[in-house]
């Protein structure tokens, strides 16, 4: 499933917009489970004029982090 932010959030530096990804998938995965619905992997894409900076797999929000 895709979900469009159509309106779009202006932050100040990268840094904060690392922190609003991961609260927005901590969300996702909190409304997810209160549906008792299955974990299925997914991303948040982060963009700038639709120029991609970043991307955050939910699948890291859920462990905590990357293990690389």
């Amino acid at each position: 499933m895709t979900i469009l932010d159509q309106d779009g959030v202006d932050l100040a530096d990268i840094t904060e917009a690392a922190e609003e990804a991961a609260r927005r998938g901590r969300d996702i995965l909190a409304r997810d489970a209160l549906k008792s619905v299955p974990f299925s992997t997914g991303i948040i894409i982060v963009e700038d004029e639709w120029r991609t900076i970043f991307e955050l797999r939910l699948e890291d929000i859920l462990h905590g982090g990357k293990d690389d």
